[in-house]
């Protein structure tokens, strides 16, 4: 196989490590960009993209790809975390850029009429009257200092607050034609206003999963999409702690969880096809796994607790070794 091209330098590590560990299952395909697209749903311009960190591919294309260069199931698991780690980067990458995004200003709004500009400031309090220049329209006679010695106000000053009034008056005018906050006719909005109510996380209707059944084999259960309509199919109180059993049914999926995650040494989740997959507690839950059509006693979830070996099925069936 040729050399691959350097990644650029602003790639982040978590997707550079993924890319570069897709390019050697490539490489062990033996399969071409077009060869590719032939076994999978996706163009080999897309595949270009993924493998050259233009674009982050899905998980789906990952698992093709790996499945094809004869990736064992067990490593699978491994590539599905970094997947995830990726797409978690890339994903922050984007809020980071929309956030630094500039925002297009207004044109500056005309000068009232009647009123002339100046190149040295506003005219106003802080503007060049201020400064003692004169900066008004018209002569800066005797006659017209005497009127300011008395308190008059100068054609300039009136004119500014002229248009200030108005301005004010329409502000008025606009406020008066909003509608009613209930939606009944025209009229002001009722005092005080209604506030927002608290935001509240997004319905499990509105959260698009993004595995179902063997793609979901392997990955996590919250950043895949799957808890949103996860429900407990089996639970165990031991010792301060909680052993569950969670079911997804729009991901067709089952995994595991133990709450608090502190004092836990291990957590495990067995599953037809699946056989028993060992994680850390540090996140408190396991990894995903194919739903078996029957769950009962076929699905078991088992914690290493204060050195106790506690399970419990999807039967709600319990135990302590």
């Amino acid at each position: 196989m040729g050399r691959w091209r350097p990644l650029p330098q602003d790639v982040r590590p978590e997707v550079r490590r993924l890319v570069e560990r897709l390019r050697l299952l490539k490489d062990r395909s033996g399969l071409s960009y077009t060869a590719l697209a032939a076994k999978t749903p996706y163009s080999a311009s897309s595949w270009q993209r993924y493998l050259s960190a233009v674009t982050l591919p899905p998980w789906e294309a990952v698992e093709a790809l790996a499945k094809l260069s004869g990736t064992e199931r067990r490593l699978l698991v491994r590539l599905s975390v970094q997947w995830e780690s990726a797409n978690e980067a890339w994903e922050e990458a984007n809020r980071r850029r929309a956030r630094t995004k500039p925002v297009p200003t207004a044109p500056a709004a005309p000068a009232p009429s009647g009123v002339a500009a100046t190149s040295a400031g506003p005219a106003g309090p802080a503007g060049p009257a201020a400064a003692g220049v004169s900066g008004e329209a018209g002569p800066d006679t005797a006659a017209v200092r005497g009127w300011r010695a008395l308190g008059y106000p100068s054609a300039r000053s009136v004119a500014v607050r002229a248009a200030r009034w108005s301005v004010a008056f329409a502000s008025l005018v606009l406020l008066a034609c909003v509608p009613d906050a209930s939606g009944r006719g025209i009229g002001r909005p009722a005092w005080p206003y209604p506030l927002p109510s608290e935001a509240a996380g997004p319905a499990a209707d509105e959260v698009r999963p993004r595995c179902r059944g063997e793609a979901c084999a392997g990955r996590d259960p919250v950043r895949a999409g799957c808890q949103a309509d996860g429900r407990v199919v089996g639970r165990y109180d031991i010792r301060k702690h909680r052993i569950e059993v969670y079911q997804s049914v729009r991901c067709a999926a089952v995994w595991g969880a133990v709450t608090p995650a502190n004092d836990v040494k291990g957590i495990s989740l067995s599953a037809p096809g699946a056989g028993q997959l060992w994680e850390d507690s540090e996140d408190g839950r396991t990894a995903m796994a194919p739903a078996p059509e029957n769950l009962g006693s076929n699905v078991q979830v088992c914690a290493v607790i204060a050195d106790r070996h506690s399970c419990v099925d999807a039967g709600k069936r319990a135990w302590t070794d």
